[in-house]
């Protein structure tokens, strides 16, 4: 059923529609220039790598550092990121292990207003697993969850800490009867760019 001014009506909504959405987008990039977490972001991480469970009982705490870009979603309060990081283990026998995690993540920006930023994260990847000297070496399944709190330093710089913990998924393997448990924790220090 048409009524009488329906195209009127018609473009009054595409143009309201249209002033709303350049109007967001604009407040969308006003509010990128006042809040540097709102930016395209890079860093590194440094610090303890801990097993956990029963990864504790074949190899020791060590040092580990990774490296991270993050970038703006469509919903304010959501990054998008890649990490990788190294890992070196000295075993409680004979062998080391190596791990090489690659994932991707979400990261949630807890809406608070407050100095300090705080995130929670979750992603999925796959990590390179090396074990020497037995020569042993794969691709694994990988999951993780975290949280990361971090501060301005600055419009550039921001300074925080982290800790994420990683499920390596070794269950898939015929005969595996344990997944690897890791805890990383560290200083971490990024850049936002733009």
């Amino acid at each position: 059923m048409h009524f009488k001014g329906e195209a009127i009506f018609r473009k009054i909504i595409i143009v309201l529609a249209l002033v709303c959405f350049f109007a967001g987008d604009s407040e969308a990039q006003r509010r990128r220039a006042r809040d540097p977490f709102q930016k395209f972001q890079t860093g590194f991480w440094f610090g303890p790598i801990t097993p956990l469970h029963t990864t504790a009982e074949d190899v020791d705490t060590s040092l580990g550092g990774g490296a991270f870009i993050r970038s703006n979603s469509f919903f304010d309060y959501f990054k998008i990121g890649v990490e990788s990081s190294y890992h070196f283990f000295e075993s409680k026998g004979v062998n080391t292990l190596s791990l090489w995690p690659v994932y991707g993540n979400l990261l949630y920006r807890i809406p608070i207003k407050f100095p300090v930023i705080f995130q929670l994260k979750a992603g999925a990847g796959g990590s390179w697993v090396k074990i020497r000297p037995d020569r042993e070496e794969q691709w694994d399944p990988l999951f993780m969850i975290g949280f990361e709190g971090s501060f301005p330093a600055g419009k550039v710089v921001n300074i925080g800490l982290r800790i994420d913990y990683l499920l390596i998924y070794e269950k898939h393997i015929e005969g595996a009867r344990r997944n690897g448990h890791i805890l990383d924790t560290g200083i971490t220090l990024f850049f936002n760019l733009f």
